[in-house]
């Protein structure tokens, strides 16, 4: 049910563009991207490994709490 708290903000950061997450130096980093594999290319970044489908778009590691950092995406 967190999920459905969120979709409007979800969808309105996805309509903006690419969703973006910030690194440990402060530097945003992209989180979501149009292909699997480009999400799967990321996801060494934030610590984990796949990718999982979001909407229209793929995010990073194979679910939301694979990430390997703390305030991911």
């Amino acid at each position: 049910m967190h999920f459905l708290r969120i979709l409007p903000a979800l969808v309105l950061l996805l309509s903006a563009g690419a969703v973006l997450a910030e690194d440990h130096s402060g530097k945003p980093k992209q989180a979501m991207f149009k292909t699997q594999a480009e999400a799967e290319a990321a996801a060494p970044g934030f610590g984990c490994k796949g990718a999982h489908r979001m909407g229209d778009m793929w995010m990073v590691c194979f679910s939301h709490g694979d990430a390997g950092h703390q305030g991911g995406h």
